[in-house]
């Protein structure tokens, strides 16, 4: 019997631990913020949920009524769990990312099960109920375990940060570019990238790498003697966060691509959108450097009399301006104008927020000496980041535009008016919408659901709840085509196996990960 208990303990706190796998999931999804997993938590008391709270009960049942015969069942139930948490693997969207610190949390919520079992076992049977509380109510192990391992955390980010400071500090003659804005910036740092590539030895940060760990890992693990310009992107969630990354890279050139609503859940309002991003612009003019800010961006303008900045944009105050823009299937045509100096442009890139992105690449670049020639012909070779307006072959000889990775308001609207340039097609738009944008998240979204009506021929809709302010829109305009709406892009995906063909065209339009799900 007291083997057996342990074995069936032991199992059940197994189970407990593999059921942690999603939690983890939105943990990391939440950028290791406990009060963004926590609000995620409170809107997701689900079913499972009310399960793992009976089997929680019927432990307690066992250990102070001694029934043997719940925890047996209970033990053979850990199995179906760790076959379900198979499944929740296998269907995330964004899976988790097994990092240094993801390994620390799990070693740490092993060892707390460890101990309960063996506290349980030694010490008293009551103790059992540690085990049963970390293995059924699973938020529990895994906030306890981060708070545990906070000071850890600290300690090695500070120790990372401050070695990444010192190798930038003694790279002599090293130009640091911060680049930053609500929407644009990772399409414009890749850009900036390929253009300064052709006369300089550049690093810039990989993929979305825009917090301050994520520019720490890319000194320390990328930067050369040879390297002569750090291209660094610089996320935000909440005032100050541009700041503390300015401490870390100390940046010379700011670049600012767009503010908008982007966040508003962790911001608050626009306004502390752009005070954050100026933050950027705010660190480089104290040190003596050069700004260039969107001036197609109405809020950006409404700040340009504070700082001695290069325009860039569409309109007739830019400095360095886009004219005669036209785009389709095979990308962009337009001339980039500095003064008297004409750059005529053709890319494979799709949209017209791609023209701003190349000029506001374009506008470093000319200043950095690089020459017309060599801007027009590093544009040429562009190819779209992936999920960013990338287009490949898909299913059934279909083609896909996969803009997954986008998540602003006027970008959305725009990879809508590319799927519809694609004139004489059968055209598909999949998308859950838009997330935190706060007061303005429904509006946002009943614009793209218009936008799709008026450009497609057959919308999908993830989500349910999600999808309730884009059908506001589709309705609105009384849209003629069909809609569906589904609980996953898995289940869209399944869904256009059957519907495409050669001659139809899919928009894949922000795959949000699953702490959005709904």
């Amino acid at each position: 019997m007291y083997i057996l208990t342990i074995i069936s303990i032991s199992l059940i706190c197994l189970s407990g631990l593999f059921a942690a796998y999603r939690h983890k999931m939105y943990f990391q999804q939440s950028s290791y913020f406990l009060s963004r997993y926590l609000k995620w938590l409170s809107g997701a008391f689900k079913t499972r949920s009310i399960v793992s709270f009976a089997a929680f009960i019927l432990t307690l049942l066992f250990v102070v009524l001694e029934w043997a015969i719940p925890l047996f069942i209970l033990a053979l139930l850990s199995l179906v769990r760790i076959k379900t948490y198979a499944n929740d693997k296998k269907k995330a969207i964004k899976k988790l990312v097994v990092t240094a610190r993801i390994k620390r949390l799990i070693f740490t919520e092993s060892l707390l099960l460890v101990i309960s079992v063996v506290a349980g076992a030694v010490v008293n049977p009551l103790l059992y109920i540690i085990s049963a509380t970390f293995s059924f109510i699973t938020p529990s192990l895994l906030v306890i375990s981060a708070v545990i391992n906070k000071p850890i955390e600290v300690i090695g980010a500070n120790y990372y940060i401050n070695d990444a400071k010192r190798i930038l500090k003694n790279h002599k003659g090293l130009k640091v570019i911060g680049i930053t804005g609500s929407y644009g910036k990772t399409g414009t740092k890749f850009i900036l990238g390929r253009i300064l590539s052709e006369s300089f030895n550049v690093l810039a940060t990989p993929e979305s790498f825009n917090t301050p760990m994520g520019i720490v890992r890319t000194v320390r693990e990328k930067m050369t003697a040879p390297t002569e310009i750090f291209i660094a992107e610089m996320g935000a969630k909440k005032k100050g966060d541009i700041k503390e990354i300015c401490k870390i890279c100390n940046p010379y050139i700011a670049l600012i691509t767009s503010v908008g609503p982007q966040h508003l859940d962790t911001f608050g309002s626009i306004e502390n959108v752009l005070k954050t991003k100026l933050e950027l612009a705010d660190w480089v003019e104290k040190k003596g450097g050069k700004s260039y800010l969107n001036s197609d961006n109405e809020y950006l303008m409404s700040k340009k009399k504070d700082y001695n900045a290069t325009l860039f944009g569409s309109n007739d105050v830019a400095d360095v301006r886009v004219e005669n823009i036209s785009y389709g299937p095979t990308g962009l045509k337009f001339t980039l104008v500095k003064g008297e100096t004409e750059i005529p442009i053709h890319t494979r890139l799709l949209g017209r927020h791609n023209a701003l992105n190349i000029a506001a690449a374009a506008a470093v670049a000319l200043d950095l000496g690089e020459s017309k020639e060599d801007i027009a012909f590093a544009v040429s070779t562009l190819s779209p980041p992936p999920h960013r307006l990338q287009m490949r072959p898909y299913i059934n000889g279909s083609t896909l535009i996969d803009d997954a990775y986008n998540s602003n308001p006027e970008g959305c609207l725009e990879a809508v008016n590319v799927l519809g340039s694609f004139s004489g097609m059968k055209k598909i738009i999949v998308t859950p919408g838009l997330v935190e944008l706060g007061k303005l998240e429904y509006e946002c979204n009943k614009k793209l659901g218009i936008r799709a009506a008026e450009k497609c021929d057959e919308i999908i809709l993830v989500g349910k709840k999600r999808s309730i302010p884009l059908m506001d829109g589709i309705n609105e305009v009384g849209f003629m085509g069909k809609v569906t709406v589904v609980e996953r892009f898995s289940d869209a995906a399944a869904m256009l196996n059957t519907i495409c063909d050669s001659n139809t065209v899919v928009l894949f339009e922000n795959d949000l990960p699953d702490n959005y799900a709904g």
